[in-house]
């Protein structure tokens, strides 16, 4: 079963000046980033793409995939089952959100050997989980700045609940913070999916090892 314990989500919408280096543009500094998370142990990189167009999508996601390839990184792109049906042999990973194509159809057109996660927001979306399915993202939990169309919270309660009533891998995803981190696991998630974590300022490897020292301390 795949390690989902540390999945950052990130697109060149997310990147910054402060985190851009000499002349580089977001989608370098991005791929830059990610190079490093994935050389330090990040196991799921989510590529949330949304002002590219497919092209420079896929070229983005074959330089990720250059990037990371000595890592045991695994590289996700969100919604666009377009670009994962042409780019089987580069991704590990496509997430759906409730609002996307079914994941049986999804699954029919990609390449078999690439999982599926599905976003979910209450535990009602429990009831009409395909087989097909990996892991299911779970949130948000806390509230989050990071999504413009992200959902109420559940908070630990409704994440508690959503988690007593499958097997299925839990990535809790929207407004973690480190001290967060710990609590999450012992309610038995299987990993956690930070955005502005990681990106709230220029150092994000100190960040993602914060994260990662919460996750594995004992």
């Amino acid at each position: 079963m795949s390690d989902y314990s540390t999945y950052f989500v990130a697109g060149p919408e997310n990147i910054s000046s402060n985190h851009q280096i000499g002349n580089e543009n977001k989608e370098q500094a991005l791929i830059r980033i990610v190079r490093e998370l994935a050389t330090n142990g990040l196991n799921v990189f989510q590529l949330r793409a949304k002002n590219l167009d497919e092209n420079n999508i896929i070229q983005l996601l074959k330089d990720l995939r250059f990037a990371i390839h000595n890592t045991n990184t695994k590289l996700c792109i969100n919604d666009n089952v377009s670009v994962a049906s042409k780019v089987g042999d580069i991704i590990d990973i496509l997430h759906l959100g409730q609002s996307d194509m079914n994941p049986v159809t999804a699954k029919n057109i990609i390449d078999n050997n690439i999982e599926i996660g599905l976003s979910i927001t209450n535990e009602n979306q429990l009831d009409s989980i395909p087989d097909c399915i990996d892991y299911i993202g779970v949130g948000p939990i806390y509230k989050t700045s990071s999504k413009d169309d992200a959902s109420e919270p559940l908070g630990e309660n409704g994440l508690k609940n959503i988690l007593m009533k499958t097997n299925i891998p839990v990535i809790a995803i929207g407004g973690i913070s480190n001290i967060k981190v710990k609590k999450l696991f012992k309610l038995g998630v299987s990993g956690v999916a930070v955005i502005s974590n990681i990106l709230n300022n220029e150092n994000h490897l100190r960040n993602f090892l914060l994260l990662k020292k919460q996750i594995y301390k004992d």
